[in-house]
């Protein structure tokens, strides 16, 4: 227990020694507190300004996306518009080629092949 003794209208601890750490102790630990609440906000402004910047990179491979599968659809249509029998025919008579009218089969007379 910590005895007062008092002189006039000022109160006194037995030790001015014990007294003065007591402030430097709280002094030094207010200064730590300062400075990992200020390392701490560092952190989290950087991990905030990551975020947003993968929220943008995101963004934009989302766009690119969108942007390769509409060129697929148009592409694919592209295709069947290819294989479409009227273009199928267009090309077949630019080439010089005639319909055929009549068409023969031939069976052969045994069902053993040689192969070498």
């Amino acid at each position: 227990m910590v005895k007062y003794f008092q002189n006039k209208d000022k109160c006194f601890l037995p030790s001015a020694r014990h007294a003065a750490w007591q402030w430097r102790d709280l002094r030094f630990l207010n200064l730590v507190l300062i400075a990992a609440v200020a390392v701490l906000f560092g952190g989290y402004l950087a991990m905030n300004n990551q975020t947003a910047a993968n929220g943008f990179t995101i963004k934009a491979i989302e766009k690119r996306m969108a942007d390769l599968e509409e060129r697929r659809r148009k592409l694919d249509l592209e295709v069947l518009g290819k294989q479409s029998m009227d273009n199928v025919e267009s090309q077949v008579q630019s080439l010089g080629f005639i319909p055929v009218q009549g068409v023969d089969y031939l069976t052969a007379a045994g069902g053993t092949v040689a192969v070498k």
